[in-house]
């Protein structure tokens, strides 16, 4: 089994069992939300993907 990884700003989950929300810390002060989420298969897909805006 291999891990991967997706990124965007706005990630959607579909799977038949989620766990509870928890708690984690982020770089700095910011904090983030951490859930698992099961099923077969779990899917995932990103909704809005990430930008960087330029200053």
């Amino acid at each position: 089994m291999s891990s991967q990884r997706i990124e965007g700003e706005k990630i959607r989950c579909v799977g038949r069992k989620v766990s509870k929300p928890r708690l984690i810390h982020q770089s700095g002060r910011h904090r983030a939300i951490e859930i698992f989420v099961e099923g077969r298969p779990a899917k995932a897909e990103v909704v809005r993907v990430w930008r960087v805006l330029k200053s």
